[in-house]
């Protein structure tokens, strides 16, 4: 055993343990540095595909920012044959949010607030067409849709900040005499305002008789019940 020890052989076996100890730490480090960049480009994808949705979901709440301001100017036209029946120019706003879109990758808390978006607008419409509508008043008919309309666009408008705070993404690009959100505020301000300036519900103003205002339109008098003292005597 000593003339073994002796002959050499001892540093061989150690350069090659230290050989294979070199090479499976080696291993070690390639195999931990794949795992790390392989695990970083997956963050990196799915950020990079959150981003896309947050663009493009932004731009969807841009489009239906539009279509709610060209419902809130939009005032009803009127048959003149038949003053209970009108039409408005503007289509009821609409929300397309991307298809088929992977929602998980973004913040939960915004995806959901995205998600309840097309059911928020659905129940205006349906609150909207739950109403009354008989002249004169309509039920309030256009100053709620005015105000609704607003409301919604408000909303939009908010959840597009939230997106371009959290994703780094640029908000919409609008001429600088075009303010949605102030004129949406105005219109709520404005309705509210008149509202509470209203009487009490089941108080109702009735007309002066001594108003010394001419009126447009002349009174419609109830025509007098027949008498018997009109009777034909001969009859």
């Amino acid at each position: 055993m000593n003339e073994i020890l002796g002959s050499g052989i001892e540093p061989i076996l150690l350069g090659a343990g230290l050989t294979l100890a070199g090479v499976v730490a080696g291993w070690l480090v390639s195999s931990f540095s794949q795992r790390v960049a392989g695990a970083s480009g997956q963050r990196g994808a799915a950020a990079l595909e959150a981003r896309q949705l947050a663009v493009r979901s932004a731009i969807a709440l841009d489009d239906f920012v539009g279509a709610c301001q060209a419902a809130v100017n939009d005032a009803p036209e009127f048959n003149p044959a038949d003053p209970t029946e009108f039409v408005f120019h503007a289509e009821d706003p609409r929300l397309f949010l991307p298809r088929d879109a992977e929602w998980s990758v973004m913040k939960p808390e915004i995806a959901e607030q995205l998600l309840w978006m097309p059911n928020r607008i659905r129940n205006v419409l349906d609150g909207l067409d739950s109403l009354d509508i008989v002249p004169p008043g309509f039920d309030e008919l256009f100053e709620r849709r005015e105000e609704d309309f607003s409301r919604l666009g408000i909303h939009a408008l908010d959840l597009i900040e939230t997106i371009s705070s959290e994703y780094a993404v640029p908000k919409p690009e609008r001429p600088s005499y075009y303010d949605p959100r102030r004129d949406f505020q105005g219109r709520i301000d404005r309705i509210v305002d008149a509202r509470s300036r209203r009487p009490k519900e089941g108080f109702v103003l009735k007309p002066d008789d001594d108003s010394n205002v001419t009126p447009l339109f002349p009174k419609r008098r109830r025509e007098p019940a027949p008498s018997a003292l009109d009777a034909d005597p001969k009859g």
